[in-house]
């Protein structure tokens, strides 16, 4: 049975989400925003299998050398764009924050639009890209989960004028993410709780209000 544990990170409030199937060793991570240890993080007994990167400002990808570090055989899956940005302290915008972030080493694998990875034998990721907030990002659908990144956080408007944002890609995908949920999603944004359910269907709604978009609800 998928297991996701959500993990704030301090000081940048960011989401790290961690899945795992019961009794097993194998963790994947939704962003690596984190500042702990990894033990800390996943527990002394597991192993980091993979992890999935929404996009790649500094707050949600602190601790990816950590992770590669400790596991070399790591797989970090993520847009082109954000493949750039682990390369890069001023795309990723570590840079202004006096804490450069550059990838030193890791697998990394590039990957689009309804690609599906298999995470577990009877669980499966599916990619979704989600411009607007960045460019290269992406929104990852597992099960009824719904990670969204910063592509959509329930009641709050989303932030496309930093470097790489773009308003009209941000309203085509706020489209899409909101005609990919129904009762039983559970969105899991960038930062915040989660939400499901009729609270779900009230941030929808709401922020379709606000954006003017044609929501399936």
């Amino acid at each position: 049975m998928l297991t996701v544990k959500q993990y704030v990170n301090n000081p940048y409030t960011s989401n790290t989400f961690i899945l795992e199937e019961d009794n097993g060793a194998d963790v994947y991570l939704i962003d690596a925003g984190f500042t702990c240890s990894i033990k800390e993080l996943i527990g002394s007994d597991k192993k980091i299998k993979g992890v999935f990167l929404t996009h790649a400002h500094y707050d949600h990808i602190h601790g990816i050398n950590e992770v590669m570090n400790a596991f070399p055989d790591c797989e970090i899956y993520c847009s082109e764009g954000t493949k750039q940005g682990l390369y890069n302290e001023k795309f990723n915008l570590s840079f202004y924050h006096e804490e450069p972030i550059i990838l030193k080493n890791g697998n990394v694998t590039v990957v689009g639009n309804d690609k599906s990875v298999t995470l577990f034998k009877t669980c499966y990721l599916k990619i979704v890209e989600t411009p607007g907030h960045n460019s290269g990002s992406l929104s990852f659908i597992v099960s009824n989960y719904f990670f969204t990144g910063d592509s959509y956080i329930p009641n709050i408007p989303v932030v496309t004028k930093l470097k790489g944002g773009n308003k009209d890609a941000n309203l085509k995908s706020l489209a899409l993410i909101f005609n990919s949920c129904h009762v039983d999603t559970i969105v899991c944004p960038g930062h915040g709780v989660t939400y499901k359910g009729t609270a779900l269907e009230l941030a929808i709604v709401t922020d379709a209000k606000q954006y003017q978009i044609p929501v399936n609800v």
